[in-house]
């Protein structure tokens, strides 16, 4: 098991931390960022959201250093911080806008990053795979269960996280276990796809890991000898986990974390394929275990830009003629024209309006008017590329984003704005095209905003 920090040499340094000591806060940042990356990535398996809730957990840890009591305690109260913004980031989430898609390769989640950049194979990487069943408490739970087993943190620390005694969560863990073990006869079963009982359970699902049909999958194996066999030859999860490596996150600018509270945002994003990622990717594509050039181009990435300064924008393909008068203007024209103002406060070059990319989005705003749902799986399963590529259009990357309420274009940006992974796609400085559609529904306006890179 690998041997952990001196929990005293630990204590000193935070000692030191806490009274503005400008080394033992860097010596700390360093030491403690890659547990945090990990523990988080895992949790919300590198939502776009990630890279916030790792920077606001390091800048409240620092700026909370002075009222921790206990020095001896700063990892498990550092945990305590990362999983609580974890929680707070997901309660803040409502029905509008919906979870953004935003991806240059889709896949690329921190399970299959982390199968990439790991090496992972065999038991592992069906493990791996297996927390994509997981809901979001147990996937917390073992984000820190994994650095249990990996003798990073202990169960006491591990305990601590969860506010409860070690019985109880001994009694969580084993819970979460069988969960993640069931997950794992599943993968193996579908990957196997010899069985007509499982191929009959399965007939209408939609290929999307969930809990639900963990369940239902759960409730076929259990019963059906065929299956069963899957089931052999699995190991001991926790023995899998031991010695995995961690997967290192960026280089950070250590000379912001002197006694002054650290400048927003400090982690910065990259760009890839001209689609925001979060931190957890950047770190895969751009720092494999750290020995790569950071200005080398990640390896899933068409285009990027280093992560140690600002990402220039994009030459614009935007005409310098006049705009039209609102008259002329689609809701769909009016509401790329509301991202473009944003986009220019920050910086960005406008993006052109392409028609093909709007047909893309009125097709799926349509989809869910006529459906009833809100998603950005389409009702045949169509995804954000399918629908892209099936007008025509050459994609080197591309982001949605989906609102439903108001018809106004100012308000729908503006919700947009205030939720960091759509902002996110708005203010990718590397997309050059958008195209936008509303449809009015029951429920309120549909509205579907498509930003691409042409390939």
């Amino acid at each position: 098991m690998r041997h952990r920090e001196d929990p005293l040499a630990d204590a000193a340094t935070v000692m030191a931390a806490r009274t503005g000591d400008r080394r033992a806060r860097e010596r700390l940042v360093a030491a403690y960022l890659p547990l945090v990356y990990n523990v988080v990535g895992r949790a919300v398996n590198g939502h776009p959201d990630a890279d916030d809730i790792v920077q606001e957990t390091m800048l409240k840890a620092l700026d909370g250093l002075p009222g921790l009591r206990d020095p001896e305690r700063f990892r498990s109260w550092l945990l305590a911080i990362a999983l609580n913004e974890v929680r707070r980031r997901w309660a803040r989430r409502g029905p509008d806008p919906d979870d953004l898609t935003a991806v240059p390769d889709p896949g690329g989640d921190f399970v299959s990053l982390a199968i990439l950049r790991l090496g992972l194979s065999g038991q592992r990487r069906e493990t791996a795979e297996a927390t994509r069943w997981l809901d979001e408490d147990d996937r917390e739970l073992l984000a820190l269960w994994w650095q249990e087993s990996a003798g990073r943190i202990t169960r006491a620390e591990l305990a601590a996280v969860l506010e409860v005694p070690e019985a109880h969560a001994a009694v969580r863990v084993q819970r979460m276990k069988e969960r993640l073990d069931l997950s794992r006869h599943i993968v193996r079963a579908l990957a196997a796809g010899r069985c007509p009982g499982l191929s009959d359970v399965t007939a209408g699902w939609d290929g999307r890991p969930s809990p639900l049909w963990r369940k239902r999958i759960g409730r076929h194996l259990r019963d059906c000898a065929r299956c069963q066999r899957a089931r052999d030859g699995l190991a001991p999860a926790e023995g899998l986990l031991v010695g995995m490596a961690m997967i290192a996150p960026p280089p950070i600018d250590t000379t912001l974390t002197g006694a002054t509270p650290l400048p927003r945002p400090w982690l910065k994003p990259a760009i890839a394929g001209g689609a925001a990622i979060g931190v957890a990717a950047l770190a895969l594509l751009l720092w494999p275990g750290g020995d790569a050039d950071p200005q080398s181009p990640p390896v899933a990435a068409a285009s990027s830009s280093s992560a140690s300064a600002a990402p220039e924008p994009s030459r614009s393909t935007v005409n310098e003629g006049g705009r039209p008068s609102p008259a002329e203007v689609s809701p769909g024209a009016a509401l790329v024209e509301a991202v473009n103002a944003e986009r220019r406060r920050a910086g960005c070059d406008d993006l052109a309006f392409d028609e093909r990319l709007a047909s893309a989005a009125l097709k799926h705003a349509q989809d869910m008017a006529d459906h009833g749902f809100f998603d950005h799986t389409g009702s045949d399963g169509s995804s954000t590329g399918d629908r892209i590529t099936a007008t025509g259009y050459s994609w080197r990357s591309w982001a949605e984003n989906i609102y439903r309420g108001s018809d106004d274009p100012g308000k729908v940006t503006g919700a947009w704005m205030n939720s960091d992974g759509h902002r996110k796609n708005m203010l990718a400085c590397g997309s050059t095209e958008a195209g936008a559609a509303a449809v009015d529904a029951p429920q309120g306006t549909l509205w579907v905003l498509v930003l691409a890179t042409p390939a």
